[in-house]
């Protein structure tokens, strides 16, 4: 007979009475009767029950950016690392900007599913008149879910790397992970989904060890079982909710017509805004890890207007946003102008008399306005509505003039602007454009007049 891996006084008394068994059965008969070997049986389910598989841990690892003490040298400014919106106690900057592989926490963690977020920030510390990259900033945020199971230890690399071919400076530095898993002792039937969120990829891996093999027959002494540790938390923070949080799952896809286009989005919600490549002529929609919540997403693509779109993200569904994107102006006649903190848009919103939604197709220039916004977020608008001063009686042209401000902020709505970024107002037909002793006078003030108001 062969003894447990690890064994207590319950462990031996059971396998004493196994023992027992045994030499009384070659004593009786040269067969075991039935009944002996039913409880032998018992008895070696009750043994496997009592033996214990280690924990499981995880091990995050940070590799330096190559290249630091170059002549193109790339300094780290912050570094935060979060697992299950827990913050991890970490080395100091002095040591994560150094080349080479860097312990960031070593855990023994419960089952289930875990989520690391990570954010870093690095400038270029090599100054050059001629380099637009000098001083230059890259905050860059990225995520991992993986699935955490006794017997296992989870391997997670942080990688900062540099994009040599980058087109644009902003692109020139990337976040990603690497997930990998190791055995710390056999397990039987274990499995291990690891789901990547850089970029989109989602690969699965699936470990299947082999059967639990007793070692010869020498009782251990007896050890108590390893107790699990929840990540540190970093000082002058406070702690947030224990436990794993399962997060959700968002897809993205950017076209131009019915084909990919090569784009940047950017998901702003809960902590940094995650930055997510899309590739031209991907085969399917990008997958990015979030925790569930509302979601602003925001696509910038060269040579198109910027897009963005308001999500709210489940864990019970898979949220799914698509854009359509539409070439930016070429001619500056075509583009939007400020002058005076005023916006001039090529083709403003018209209105017939006494109706308050602008006519059919007067509306496309309000894509301008949402590049404007989706490009800088310190930007709001505020919307003033205008009558002539004969379409409707003098008592109802102040609300007909809030409510032609507030049919166009829904049109900006229904683009995907946040309503908290727009604000209406109404002012009747006090601020005439145009004399309104002629018919084309008359149409030139009712409008819609565009501010812009700048701060969050």
């Amino acid at each position: 007979m062969l003894w447990p891996p690890v064994a207590s006084s319950s462990v031996q008394a059971l396998w004493l009475a196994l023992l027992a068994l045994s030499s009384g059965a070659t004593a009786l008969a040269a067969e075991p009767s039935t009944v002996e070997q039913r409880a032998r049986e018992d008895l070696d389910r009750q043994l496997q029950a009592l033996v214990k598989t280690p924990p499981p841990e995880v091990v995050i690892t940070y590799e330096g950016l190559p290249g630091a003490g170059t002549s193109r040298a790339y300094k780290l400014l912050e570094v935060d690392f979060l697992l299950n919106g827990q913050p991890l106690a970490v080395p100091g900057l002095d040591v994560l900007s150094g080349p080479g592989v860097h312990r960031l926490a070593a855990l023994k963690v419960d089952e289930g599913s875990y989520t690391l977020v990570s954010r870093v920030t690095y400038t270029n510390d090599a100054w050059n008149l001629f380099s637009e990259e000098s001083g230059f900033l890259w905050k860059m945020t990225a995520s991992v879910t993986f699935q955490a199971q006794k017997g296992l230890r989870m391997r997670v690399r942080v990688l900062p790397a540099i994009n040599p071919t980058a087109p644009d400076p902003r692109l020139k530095l990337k976040l990603s992970h690497d997930v990998s898993a190791e055995m710390t002792a056999p397990l039987a039937d274990a499995t291990l989904l690891a789901e990547t969120t850089d970029a989109g990829s989602a690969p699965v891996a699936k470990v299947t060890p082999p059967p639990v093999t007793p070692p010869p027959v020498t009782p251990p002494p007896v050890t108590p079982p390893p107790v699990a540790v929840t990540p540190p938390v970093a000082a002058g923070r406070d702690a947030p909710e224990q436990g794993p949080v399962a997060p959700g799952r968002l897809s993205l896809r950017v076209l131009v017509g019915k084909k990919p286009v090569a784009a940047t989005a950017f998901v702003r919600g809960k902590g940094a805004p995650q930055r997510v490549l899309l590739e031209k002529g991907a085969r399917g929609p990008s997958q990015v890890m979030v925790p569930p919540g509302e979601y602003t997403v925001d696509v910038m693509a060269k040579g198109f207007l910027a897009q963005t779109r308001q999500v709210k993200v489940t864990r019970e569904k898979e949220s799914s946003v698509s854009f359509v994107l539409a070439k930016a102006p070429a001619k500056k006649a075509q583009q939007a102008q400020v002058k005076n903190e005023r916006v001039e848009l090529p083709k403003l919103p018209r209105f017939a008399e006494k109706q308050a939604a602008p006519r059919k197709g007067s509306t496309t220039a309000m894509a301008l306005l949402v590049d404007m916004l989706v490009r800088d977020e310190s930007l709001r608008l505020k919307l003033e509505g205008h009558t002539d001063n004969r379409e409707v009686p003098a008592s109802a042209r102040q609300s007909l003039s809030e409510a032609r401000a507030r049919a166009v902020a829904d049109v900006l709505v229904r683009a995907g602007l946040s309503p908290s970024r727009i604000e209406s107002a109404g002012l009747g037909d006090t601020r005439p454009k145009a004399p309104n002793l002629i018919p084309r006078g008359r149409e030139l003030n009712r409008r819609v007049d565009i501010v812009l108001v700048r701060g969050k």
